[in-house]
């Protein structure tokens, strides 16, 4: 039976009053009291520890709770991360191996352009053939283990320059029959040369390269053009031979 501790201190000081020396029942009435009190505070005691440590352990799972959460989100992140890491690994493999297929086909192409552009290029004009000078030299060092791009880039700059010179008229000064002359091209079809000592002459292309064909005739009607390009005459209508043969110089 438990006793309030109130009423067993007023117990015990009503029996102190009665009895001025304690006998055995009272000595033991005592020591029950202060077992009874040791009990009780150290219940409380408990009691107040075992609360704290309930509050701990909430606060502790609550924490871990709030980790896991956090956990699953970053595995989910981690799982989407991975496959759009390989999704984008696929995409850049494929682009790779297209573009390994593209300079393949390149390399082929221009292995396969190489000798009939080295052919074409040796019967251009000599303006022409001075201004194309660096990319002739490289295809003619391109082997089929090199870059396909610098292959590509010499056939596109000597096509390129050779249409440039193609559209207009070049003059130029040059050495025929013997003597230092001028010429003036009339693009890839035609040329004419004379001098201040009356030669003149007229040059077409030809397959093994520009053919060079004298005629005096010529002189005065030329020594009129070059004079209207110096604007040393006024501009006037001049009648030039032009003969243009079909490839391989059939007439």
């Amino acid at each position: 039976m438990r006793i309030p501790a109130i009423l067993c201190f007023s117990c015990l000081s009503a029996l102190c009053a009665q009895e001025e020396a304690p006998d055995a029942a009272v000595v033991e009435l005592r020591a029950t009291i202060g077992k009874i009190v040791d009990t009780q505070a150290l219940r409380s005691k408990e009691v107040a520890d075992w609360e704290a440590r309930k509050e701990e352990m909430s606060a502790l799972l609550e924490i871990q709770k709030r980790e896991l959460s956090l956990l699953t989100e970053e595995l989910e992140k981690a799982g989407t991360s991975a496959g759009d890491f390989d999704e984008r690994k696929g995409e850049a493999e494929a682009d790779l191996e297209a573009l390994k297929e593209t300079r393949r086909v390149v390399k082929e192409a221009v292995a396969a352009a190489r000798p009939r552009m080295l052919a074409l290029a040796g019967r251009l004009p000599d303006p022409l053939l001075d201004d194309t000078e660096n990319e002739r030299a490289v295809l003619d060092a391109w082997e089929a283990d090199s870059e396909a791009r610098d292959g590509l880039q010499a056939i596109l700059g000597i096509i390129a320059k050779a249409e440039t010179f193609n559209r207009r008229f070049t003059r130029s000064e040059e050495v025929r029959d013997g003597r230092e002359v001028e010429v003036i091209y009339l693009g890839l079809a035609a040329a004419y040369y004379a001098d201040r000592s009356g030669n003149a002459g007229v040059g077409i292309p030809g397959p093994d390269g520009w053919e060079w064909k004298a005629q005096p005739e010529l002189s005065e009607e030329l020594r009129n053009v070059f004079d209207q390009l110096d604007r040393k005459r006024p501009p006037e209508v001049v009648e030039l031979p032009v003969q243009i043969l079909p490839e391989g110089g059939a007439k």
